[in-house]
């Protein structure tokens, strides 16, 4: 390793060696003239010009590079990309994914950020190129429209610092291994820096290589959406996109996101993990739970799936019908010849209302079926029909707010689609034929508009998710992978989104998470415990500009340290006690170190849109920026 503890360099000091460049050739030009027009022998001037040769070729790489190193402080254009320049760069890295342009961070660049932000970085970085002056000039003396016509443009008042991402004149091609984005991705900015167009790219990556796509937006961004299709589109497989968007029915698939279940207990937790409560013992949330699987249980035992319409059906209205089609088809399971022993019970309740016959029904399965053949699910549904309506609709009066917001209106369809309702033509579909398909489904949550909604349709859409993933994590042979995209993802994290987070690496799902600040997790969650369990999940951070100091803090925190280099300069004076007149002093430099973060805290809030900070690939930092997918 090489390595000079003496070495240091203040590469933003004005440019000497190009100075030197200069002074040599004038020097050179000043010595053929003078052999051009005197009588003089020529040969000392050719020695002359020669000599100053040497020292230009001596000192201009240096000069080159410190003009390249301070050339860049301005910042780059904004580029753009189409989607056949993407699937060039894929051809090229097919076991890579393309993450932008930039370079590996590493110390040198911390040294040279730490020299601009000691000193007034305006007398370093000066962001006035010479084609805004030109701008400034043509718009002052002939107008804007002439400049316009003319193809002038001034590029005034960059977003951010543009020099942060300059410190480093030459940029690579950014690629990370597809095998280390299994450890799912966080991408953390405020509203604006890009992280919707980072998903841009990402999604039609994964597209273009063929995988599933599932990608959970709650604003509900159009350009997104359409750059999902255009990728479908650009491969020739239009059919692999499918949409859901409350706001837009009509071009909606219907999903219903309690169609995968492995045991009918999941679907009394992923709609009890919708109540909000501070703790999992909550009465309230117990109670709903309870309820929830009862009816669940009792609709699978008559031979119906469960779906939302039907679970508020019996929740709202009570349970009676459903009590005596329980027990009826418990009975024809259980005793084929029922109907004799139950025909006194139907005398007693005959020409009795729907209530009559399911207390009938009732006290037959405790009077007969019971003794010989007890099941724990019927008795459930029995227990909870039997329990007092008034204290019923108490405990579960945090839960029916929530099924009505998931079963009404045109919702209602959405979530809740009828096979059998032939004037619906709308296709039906579930995440896990999504999967199993290879299709990609952009669902739209339409949180500006209703965020409630919004929030409780994402939620429960990310707890079938987990369904499904714990399926393909114990039973799934040749898995094929699955890429998640969860936009805003505070607004519809639940602990059952966690469990995603723990176990999608070995269902063969690679998460992709965004969120604005890490605050927003704790205050979804109602905990800093559980926000730091889903940060602990995640392996890959990507940081654009950043506002929140929290958030700045705990990504900086994770980096590793370095030590800068300062020059310390001391002078002093002294003067003798018995002679006055003698006096001395002195003066002196010292090359210093001092430890430092890698990467400033402050620097997050300072990037321009498009620009990020990344931590992958176990522990690699790269310092990047973004196109805009075209």
């Amino acid at each position: 390793m090489k390595y000079d503890p003496l070495d240091y360099e203040m590469p933003w000091r004005p440019n000497y060696e190009m100075q030197a460049v200069m002074g040599w050739v004038a020097a050179s030009t000043a010595a053929l003239a003078v052999n051009q027009y005197s009588t003089m022998p020529p040969e000392p001037f050719y020695w002359m010009t020669g000599i100053c040769g040497v020292m230009v070729m001596a000192q201009l790489p240096k000069a080159i590079r410190l003009h390249n190193l301070k050339k860049h402080l301005r910042g780059r254009e904004l580029e753009f990309i189409s989607l056949k320049e993407l699937q060039k760069i894929m051809k090229g890295h097919p076991e890579e994914m393309w993450i932008g342009t930039g370079f590996d961070w590493e110390s040198r660049h911390t040294q040279r950020v730490f020299e601009i932000m000691k000193r007034d970085w305006s007398s370093i970085v000066s962001l006035e190129t010479n084609g805004d002056k030109l701008a400034r000039m043509v718009e002052k003396r002939a107008g804007k429209k002439i400049a316009r016509k003319l193809g002038i443009k001034e590029k005034r008042d960059p977003m951010g610092a543009p020099w942060i991402h300059g410190v480093e004149p030459k940029e690579k091609i950014l690629m990370q291994p597809m095998k280390h984005t299994e450890g799912h991705t966080l991408i953390a900015g405020t509203t604006g820096a890009g992280k919707t167009r980072m998903f841009d790219i990402l999604i039609s990556q994964a597209i273009l290589r063929g995988e599933s796509v599932i990608i959970i937006d709650p604003k509900g961004d159009k350009e997104m959406r359409d750059n999902a299709r255009r990728a479908c589109e650009a491969i020739g497989e239009p059919e692999r996109f499918v949409s859901f968007h409350p706001a837009f029915p009509e071009e909606s698939v219907r999903i219903d996101p309690l169609r995968n279940f492995t045991r009918v207990t999941e679907i009394a937790s992923r709609l009890a993990a919708l109540i909000p409560s501070e703790a999992g013992a909550d009465p309230f949330k117990s109670f709903a739970w309870q309820a929830l699987n009862n009816i669940a249980q009792g609709l699978v035992m008559t031979y119906q799936r469960p779906n939302l319409t039907l679970l508020r059906r019996f929740l709202e209205g009570g349970a009676a019908g459903l009590v005596i089609k329980a027990v009826e088809a418990y009975a024809e399971q259980v005793k084929p010849d029922w109907e004799a022993e139950f025909e006194p019970y139907r005398e007693k309740a005959k020409n009795g209302h729907k209530e009559k016959i399911a207390f009938a029904m009732l006290r037959f399965y405790y009077d007969f079926i019971q003794p010989e053949h007890p099941s724990s699910e019927l008795e459930g549904l029995l227990s909870m029909y039997q329990h007092d309506a008034t204290h019923f609709s108490k405990m579960v009066a945090n839960l029916l707010p929530i099924m009505n917001m998931l079963t009404s209106g045109e919702l209602g369809k959405m979530l809740s689609p009828d096979p059998s309702d032939l004037n619906d033509t709308r296709g039906i579909t579930d995440t896990a034929k999504i999967i199993n398909n290879g299709q990609v489904a952009y669902i739209g949550l339409d949180s500006l508009t209703d965020s409630m909604v919004g929030s409780a349709i994402g939620s429960v859409l990310l707890s079938d998710l987990t369904a499904v993933a714990g399926d393909r994590y114990n039973f799934g042979v040749n898995n094929r992978v699955v890429n998640i995209f969860v936009d805003e993802a505070a607004e519809v994290i639940n602990d059952p989104f966690i469990q995603l987070l723990n176990k999608g690496r070995g269902a063969k799902l690679r998460l992709f998470v965004a969120t604005q600040t890490f605050a927003d997790f704790a205050a979804r969650l109602g905990s800093k415990d559980k926000a730091s369990q889903v940060l602990g999940n995640i392996n890959n951070t990507f940081a654009l500009r950043i506002e929140d100091k929290e958030t700045q803090e705990y990504i900086t925190d994770k980096l590793p340290k370095t030590r800068v280099k300062y020059v310390m300069r001391t002078q002093g004076q002294n003067t003798h006690g018995d002679e006055p007149i003698m006096h001395g002093g002195n003066q002196g430099e010292r090359l210093m170190e001092e430890e430092a973060d890698m990467f400033s805290p402050q620097l997050l809030g300072m990037l321009p849109n498009l620009e990020f900070i990344a931590k992958i690939s176990g522990g690699k930092l790269v310092k990047g920026r973004l196109p805009i997918l075209s």
